[in-house]
């Protein structure tokens, strides 16, 4: 919670804020230091110091999404506000408003990137964050992958604490997977002559249907099969342009991929796909 914006301010109240253990003295509150991040631009590195400078100063970034948008990146935002990932060690905290939607279209809904590991991390999800559906294969090619909700990418090693709260009526969901491709067709003659073999006009069968792209945290279904060709015979059959089996369907997009980071995940609200 951020410190008053006017008023009386004591030293006591800057050590509840940033987790100073007595005895307190104002050196230990230049910002860069080990208790007090460079995000608070009122509060100096060095020189003259006052209780005054720390009006709103906070403990952590707190980034409020308040509008819906499209693939938003953690760092991106924090150092926007005066986070820098190669020294900067204070804890992040992300809420995305209800009634607001963090979406993907050609990569992650949420990244987080690559954040100094010794930063804590706290997502509080009141709204929704939704990978993009795979894209539906064509003749004999399998459905894309659906998009991951929220990927993980701080660097690794450190101290940092990672939490995600899905809270009570929002969405935390990876894309759906496309649907598979129909398959080709086979291929035949109109013709059986014992002499000639297959001859006369090309009859072909009929493509597969596309299979359906998977809901939020589903795979797609695969593709139908193609249609036999009809022949005089079954030697008319062309064998190297036979009916091909459905296309598979993509994969579903991850909930939350952690990528080996050690991620806790508080859910009440709907989780749809891997979280792992």
């Amino acid at each position: 919670m951020a410190l008053q914006a006017s008023g009386a301010i004591s030293l006591s109240d800057l050590a509840t804020e940033f987790g100073d253990t007595t005895p307190n003295s104002m050196s230990e509150f230049y910002a860069g230091g080990s208790l007090v991040g460079t995000h608070n631009a009122s509060v100096p590195a060095s020189g003259t110091i006052s209780l005054t400078d720390f009006y709103s100063a906070t403990a952590a970034i707190v980034l409020d999404i308040t509008s819906s948008a499209s693939e938003q990146n953690i760092l991106t935002l924090a150092t926007a506000a005066g986070y820098n990932a190669a020294s900067d060690t204070t804890p992040i905290i992300v809420n995305i408003a209800s009634g607001v939607t963090v979406s993907g279209s050609s990569t992650h809904a949420l990244r987080t990137g690559a954040l100094n590991a010794d930063s804590d991390l706290t997502i509080n999800i009141s709204g929704s964050v939704d990978g993009y559906t795979g894209a539906t294969g064509g003749i004999n090619t399998s459905g894309s992958p659906g998009g991951d909700a929220l990927y993980w990418e701080t660097t690794t090693g450190g101290s940092g604490t990672y939490i995600v709260n899905v809270l009570s009526g929002a969405n935390l969901r990876g894309g759906g997977g496309g649907g598979g491709g129909g398959g080709s067709g086979g291929v035949g003659y109109s013709t059986y002559d014992g002499k000639e073999g297959c001859i006369g006009t090309l009859i072909y069968g009929s493509n597969g249907a596309s299979g359906s792209a998977g809901g939020f945290g589903s795979a797609g279904s695969a593709g139908s099969a193609g249609g036999s060709s009809v022949g005089a015979a079954p030697a008319c059959v062309d064998a190297a342009a036979s009916p091909q089996p459905g296309a598979a369907g993509g994969a579903a997009g991850f909930a939350l991929r952690k990528n080996g980071r050690t991620v806790t995940l508080n859910n009440s609200g709907t989780v749809a796909g891997n979280a792992a």
